[in-house]
């Protein structure tokens, strides 16, 4: 469930320029990634809308790389969505 919610959020972040899914590290933060607030807001948005959770964008904040938010959101939620 874990693995699945970092794969959503590689070819999330994949779709911002410059970022291949084969050079991301789910390690990295989000800042390092290329992800500021506003992406990370329209990040959270479309997650939300894909499996009908409610996400809160500060998340990304408080668990700054995709393993972190990913570990609590898969922890919270109990769900994942498609790659």
């Amino acid at each position: 469930m874990e693995n699945r919610a970092k794969d959503w959020m590689v070819q999330y972040i994949a779709s911002v320029p410059d970022n291949k899914p084969s050079t991301i590290d789910a390690e990295a933060t989000f800042d390092v990634l290329g992800l500021d607030s506003d992406e990370a807001v329209v990040m959270a948005g479309l997650r939300d809308e894909e499996c009908l959770k409610a996400i809160d964008p500060i998340k990304s904040y408080k668990d700054p790389s995709m393993a972190c938010f990913a570990a609590q959101f898969a922890e919270k939620h109990g769900v994942e969505t498609t790659a």
